[in-house]
């Protein structure tokens, strides 16, 4: 896994907020700053676009404090992001082309994640961020002194 170049954690304030509240701002927050702009991703030289739609999924999906956050990060995790897999449309759909898998080590408040990003190509569009969802990353100790990652 890559280097964990992507880190967030709540302030203060945003402590203080209920996940629905914090879920709201972190929205627009990525509403103002992503929506309709495109990332290119370093390891496959591709262009995302992010689009309403793919913040939609990840509005609908998001039921964690580290979830909702890591929206604050999405162009970080776009660009630094690792290529893990193609995937066809299983619905079939005529202007669905494929759908591609990307992994993304990432730490949120404090915690290691390893972020699963799916981008939809499109045609006439290209890609676009479909949504993410956060898997946990276990550390444990080895017989050393320095821990090691294990997924």
């Amino acid at each position: 896994m890559q280097e964990d170049k992507c880190v967030i954690a709540e302030n203060e304030r945003e402590i203080t907020l209920s996940i629905k509240e914090l879920k709201k701002e972190c929205l627009e927050y990525a509403q103002h700053n992503f929506q309709g702009k495109t990332y290119i991703n370093a390891d496959t030289g591709r262009e995302i676009q992010v689009s309403r739609q793919g913040l939609g999924e990840w509005k609908m999906k998001s039921k964690t404090r580290e979830q909702v956050l890591s929206i604050r990060i999405l162009d970080q995790m776009l660009e630094n992001a690792a290529f893990d897999h193609h995937a066809p449309d299983e619905k079939a759909r005529p202007n669905v082309e494929s759908f591609s898998y990307f992994n993304c080590q990432c730490t949120i408040n404090g915690m290691i994640f390893n972020a699963i990003i799916t981008t939809k190509r499109t045609m006439p569009y290209g890609d676009k961020y479909y949504h993410h969802y956060l898997e946990n990353i276990k550390i444990k100790p080895c017989s050393g002194t320095a821990p090691t990652l294990a997924s």
